[in-house]
């Protein structure tokens, strides 16, 4: 009996590391590492296909908010149509730090962070009993309730229709925060929320999420609680939001009532459905496809641009579910197997040993010919 549970520990033991989830290893900071390289260079290389530098600083915005929205929808497949709620909430409460209480970003950025996750919190805990179309629905009405309230009873802070104006010019140690100098800031908070998710995919509570995403019945059985799990997760995607509330002020200080409509929320989901859902990476294509959409090729094809993007949407949809992550990786299998398929159908060149060889074998057989004719 003793020698049996041995074996079954051993088993148990020599098994586990294929079951748990790795930490990061080499090739994760490989990862991280060329993203960031990626993103910090943006201002240079989105010159050469016709961008701008203001249009990288909204990429990188945006990117962070498709990423955050992404660890909602990607991992626990809960469909948010409210998001908006906290990126407009986050913008108005730095607009008014800014304007009230001072022009420093760094009390800005803490009272946008506390404000979405106190707005998330309360939205969480009503919305995320219910799952499916019911959730998305809840959402996009809270965020509709924000949105109304924003244009009528709190018209006097927020502005009403107008929007939040005359925001002084946002400063970080005694610097203005203007141009280049924005996209940096961005940049470098797009890149730690990108290790920060990364680091959740490969970790057990992002395999809990996508556990609760395949099947939550059956954690549920488990004794699992899986309503904490997803409101952990309902809560790290709203600071992403808040954050990325935060950077649209501080790229243009001005607060749109538009920041808390509908609409930015169905943007943040388009972004995450061109990209490639569950991916972390394609979100931020999503949002950089869709934005050198909206401020390129607007320029060139008028307001003829929705309709292409549209199309575009309704292609990925039908055809590409895994958006432009899985046509990159279709696309690098093909050529993996077309260029393994060519190395297997070239013959392999003969060795030294193999051609001394040969030759000995025939000079023998000539030899012996010549003795046999004798």
């Amino acid at each position: 009996m003793t020698d049996d549970m041995s074996v079954l520990q051993a088993a148990r033991s020599s098994a586990s590391p294929t079951l748990r989830p790795r930490g990061l290893g080499g090739r994760d900071y490989v990862v991280i590492s060329a993203f960031a390289l990626v993103i910090l260079t943006m201002p240079m290389w989105i010159l050469t296909i016709g961008g701008y530098e203001a249009l990288a600083t909204k990429i990188v915005i945006w990117g962070l908010f498709a990423l955050g929205f992404d660890i909602m929808l990607g991992f626990t497949g809960y469909l948010s149509f409210g998001h908006a709620a906290f990126f407009g909430t986050a913008a108005y409460a730095t607009g008014l730090s800014l304007k009230h209480l001072t022009p420093n970003l760094l009390p800005a950025l803490g009272i946008s962070i506390v404000t979405a996750v106190l707005i998330g919190g309360l939205i969480g805990v009503l919305s995320l009993r219910r799952s499916g179309i019911y959730f998305s629905i809840l959402s996009l009405a809270f965020a509709e309730m924000l949105h109304a309230a924003a244009l009528s009873i709190f018209q006097q802070y927020t502005g009403g229709d107008n929007g939040l104006t005359g925001l002084p010019l946002p400063m970080l140690f005694g610097l203005q925060m203007q141009g280049i100098a924005v996209f940096y800031v961005a940049a470098v908070l797009l890149i730690i929320g990108f290790a920060v998710a990364w680091k959740i995919k490969r970790a057990p509570f992002g395999l809990m999420l996508r556990a609760i995403k395949e099947n939550p019945l059956r954690l549920e059985y488990a004794g699992i609680n899986i309503w904490a799990y997803k409101m952990a997760a309902f809560m790290i995607s709203t600071v992403y939001a808040g954050i990325a509330g935060f950077l649209m002020v501080v790229y243009q200080p001005y607060v749109a009532t538009q920041y808390v409509h509908w609409s930015t929320s169905g943007e943040v989901v388009i972004m995450s459905v061109i990209g490639g859902v569950g991916t972390l990476v394609g979100p931020i294509l999503g949002a950089g496809f869709m934005l050198y959409f909206e401020n390129v090729v607007q320029a060139i094809i008028g307001e003829q641009w929705r309709l292409v993007l549209g199309f575009v949407f309704v292609c990925v949809v039908i055809f590409l579910p895994g958006g432009f992550v899985a046509l990159g990786h279709t696309i690098w299998h093909r050529l993996g197997h077309l260029v393994r398929s060519r190395r297997r159908n070239v013959s392999d060149m003969e060795t030294d040993s193999e051609t001394s060889g040969r030759s000995s074998a025939r000079a023998g057989a000539y030899t012996s010919g010549e003795h046999d004719a004798c």
